[in-house]
């Protein structure tokens, strides 16, 4: 482990640890060749193999050399995979820089127990094959398609797709008895990896079972490991649990086939029956799939000849309550791989924050506070040994009358929460996400007239898509930059008097 503020390559400037584990080291890194401030963010892999044999090593350059073009030439046509900064070998040990998503991932909407609508699982599995189907026109299988790797992106809401897996091989190179040089490894997660994966001969259509398992587990509120099998033909079990339309039963019935021949084949094949009014796939003859399957690169399992990657982007240190992505409405359309855009009122109709029913009543303050200065009361829980909050509290301003409830993190307002405008402003609240004490991510605007802002928010500011709501129904959607919509500066998100309106007081929460 590299201590703080460590430079690699005389460029990569260690800020902490993102995560560890038996194939290396992740850091968040500042590049301090770029000449800005602050210095953009990067997130290091460091790499190393546990066997210095030569043989392997020089095997392990040649996985690294053929994981960074592919990686390379991944974000070279899709801006939904992190970018790869830089690649270099130092010592027999490997490094990777890539891109740092500022961002949440799908565990934290995702929850056990709490199970999604129809339309709700329809527009992720949408969202998630549309960047699936680029990864397979370059004949690349993800292999590790779970919760955990898939990233929704605070500045626009998007899906990031990371963590493809495939360099752990790097780290498990071993030498048998023979001296030949094997992989230990499988690469993927129990529940989501079908069997010809688990055999070591993943498909194109391994990435789709895991993705509609990952449908399945949002429906049911069931992961998929607790979801039983049939005994005799090995299908999963699961359409008793949920009230969902025949048509979509059959496609996610399709995607998640015990053999990998009755499923659809690619990611494309799974988006077009999604968006299509015939699901079922077209079978394959066995010449057909033999040729297919002859070209794919399969980057994994006990098959080490192929391209790796790595795509450990992480910053799950943001604490984010669940909720589902943007429901949306499947409408027929002939030859459409992709699906129509929704309306944006109906995009932001249901937000991360917006399952919390805890913030749509905040607690009144009794007592005496757990913490108090002349700025601000504090009603919560601090560590007594790290004298930090962490976990839910409510914060009252005394000075300009705001009002916060929600998650702290470290002392700062970092996760869910609602934010109470003085009666002065004609702003109510706000809800939604936080982060580091600003309001960041997805949320809403309630203003006191009626009218409500809903989408992308940035240093508390809206920026990026989103939508205004007058009382009406009627709406002003597109994107917003410093408050105002794109192509009429003159209407703002916060309401006619946004200019005259307070300034929040961002203080960190710092106990005594």
């Amino acid at each position: 482990m590299y201590p703080l503020g460590t430079v690699l390559r005389s460029r990569y400037k260690i800020i902490h640890p993102l995560g560890s584990g038996g194939f290396g080291e992740t850091y968040l890194a500042e590049d301090l060749d770029i000449p800005t401030t602050p210095k953009p963010k990067c997130v290091v892999k460091h790499l190393k193999p546990q066997n210095q044999n030569e043989a392997l090593l020089k095997i392990a350059k040649n996985l690294f050399n053929r994981e960074a073009e592919t990686l390379y030439r991944l974000d070279n046509i899709h801006n939904q995979v992190p970018k790869l900064f830089a690649h270099f070998e130092e010592n027999g040990e490997f490094y990777l820089v890539q891109e740092f998503i500022d961002g949440h991932d799908l565990s934290k909407e995702i929850i056990a127990g709490q199970p999604w609508g129809e339309a709700e699982v329809k527009k992720l599995l949408t969202d998630v094959l549309e960047v699936l189907e680029f990864i397979h026109q370059q004949s690349i299988i993800h292999r590790d398609i779970k919760p955990q790797n898939i990233m929704r992106r605070h500045q626009d809401g998007k899906i990031v797709l990371i963590d493809f897996g495939a360099v752990k091989e790097i780290k498990c190179l071993e030498t048998n008895t023979q001296g030949l040089v094997t992989s230990s490894i499988l690469i993927g997660t129990n529940g989501y990896m079908p069997n010809e994966q688990a055999n070591g001969k993943p498909k194109l259509s391994s990435d789709v079972y895991a993705v509609g398992m990952l449908g399945i587990q949002a429906l049911t509120g069931v992961p998929p490991q607790k979801l039983p099998e049939d005994p005799v033909t090995g299908e999963i079990i699961w359409r008793d649990r949920v009230n969902v339309s025949d048509r979509f039963a059959e496609v996610l019935t399709n995607m998640v086939r015990s053999h990998f021949s009755q499923r659809y084949q690619t990611a494309a094949e799974a988006l077009q029956a999604l968006t299509q009014s015939t699901p079922s796939p077209k079978p394959k003859s066995d010449r057909q799939r033999s040729a297919s399957n002859r070209k794919v690169m399969v980057i994994g399992g006990a098959v080490l000849l192929g391209s790796i990657m790595s795509l450990y982007v992480v910053s799950r240190y943001f604490a984010q309550s669940p909720a589902p992505p943007n429901p949306q409405t499947l409408t027929p359309q002939p030859q459409a791989v992709t699906p129509k855009p929704l309306s944006t009122i109906k995009k932001f109709s249901q937000l991360p924050c917006d399952r919390d029913q805890q913030l749509s009543s905040p607690p009144t303050a009794t007592g005496k506070p757990t913490h108090e200065t002349s700025i601000y009361k504090y009603y919560g829980q601090i560590n007594p040994k790290t004298k930090e909050a962490n976990g839910r509290g409510l914060m009252l301003f005394k000075q300009n009358e705001f009002q916060y409830y929600g998650d702290f993190k470290n002392n700062k307002r970092s996760g869910c929460g609602r934010l109470s405008y003085p009666a002065k402003s004609n702003i109510n609240y706000y809800l939604g996400q936080f982060e580091s004490d600003e309001i960041q991510g997805l949320g809403y605007l309630k203003l006191r007239n009626g009218n409500e802002y809903r989408g992308n928010f940035a240093n508390n500011k809206c920026q990026g898509e989103g939508v205004y709501i007058f009382t009406d129904k009627t709406e002003k959607d597109g994107l917003w930059r410093e408050d105002k919509l794109e192509g009429n500066d003159n209407f703002s998100c916060k309401g006619p008097s946004a200019s005259s309106m307070p300034t929040i007081s961002f203080l960190s929460l710092k106990p005594s």
